[in-house]
């Protein structure tokens, strides 16, 4: 991966962390950024040593969606342009919708538009109590088209239809009741509280949890006698894996698994 200009990537102990970081247009993503996100989470979920990634902001805010400057009247923009513009947008979305390895996002301050595609974009949300939460779109003449798709899939559509329509902020704890946010802390307590999250999970079974996510983004797509034997399935190739062998044999002998990173290895890189 080249060296990115507006995202941070660093990995420490099985977790990898990426961070927009253009706080000076409160993180909102253009060309450049919409590339170095799909490109990010590409390679990380290629990674077999990544258990986990953490997505976030630097700054007072998540992240304002699309940069108007990228967006705006200022710039002459073609039909192709614009379809390209539209076609990269949804590639960086399903790229971190389908990243291989679980993905939370750790939601500051204001998400707006975009920056919500990219919430509902990963598997579990944790925001501050004070975060807001606006489909800005239909207030500047847009429609959220790109991200209907995953905001529904989260959210489901009376909860879309509520927001979208209207283009109000709402706060976390609405957030959090229609499904678009997991669990709303205090400021002070976010990054403790994503940290445990993400430590948790890089000590289960790591291709069990990879399975885990393939099958349950699969079954949205079956029907239900293709559902009974894809689970069929999962479940006879997990069960005869090494990897449940070990998990099985480690319960047996009161031991941790040989998949646990122990305290104080792994590494850290920017």
């Amino acid at each position: 991966m080249k060296n990115p200009t507006s995202i941070l990537v660093g990995s420490n102990k099985g977790c990898a962390r990426v961070t927009l970081n253009r706080p000076d247009r409160r993180n909102a993503f253009d060309a450049r950024m919409v590339e170095e996100l799909r490109e990010a989470f590409y390679t990380l979920g290629q990674d077999r040593s990544v258990r986990v990634i953490v997505l976030t902001g630097t700054g007072s805010s998540f992240c304002a969606g699309a940069d108007l400057r990228w967006m705006g009247p200022d710039r002459t923009v073609s039909t192709p342009e614009a379809r390209q513009d539209a076609e990269r947008l949804i590639e960086m979305f399903l790229t971190i919708n389908d990243c291989p390895c679980p993905v939370i996002g750790c939601i500051q301050g204001a998400a707006y538009g975009g920056g919500i595609g990219l919430i509902a974009s990963c598997d579990i949300a944790v925001a501050t109590a004070e975060a807001t939460f606006t489909f800005s779109e239909v207030r500047l003449g847009l429609v959220p088209a790109v991200i209907a798709p995953f905001v529904l899939a989260k959210t489901g559509n009376s909860f879309v239809r509520r927001f979208c329509l209207t283009g109000e902020p709402f706060p976390a704890p609405v957030a959090r009741d229609g499904g678009l946010i997991h669990d709303v802390v205090e400021p002070a307590a976010l990054d403790t509280h994503v940290a445990a999250l993400a430590e948790h999970i890089s000590h289960l079974a790591p291709q069990a949890v990879r399975d885990t996510k393939a099958l349950l983004r699969r079954l949205h797509h079956l029907s239900n006698e293709e559902s009974w034997k894809a689970c069929v399935a999962g479940n006879v190739r997990a069960r005869l894996s090494p990897e449940a062998q070990e998990g099985l044999r480690a319960f047996r002998e009161h031991r941790a698994p040989s998949w646990v990173i122990p305290t104080g290895e792994g590494k850290e890189q920017r």
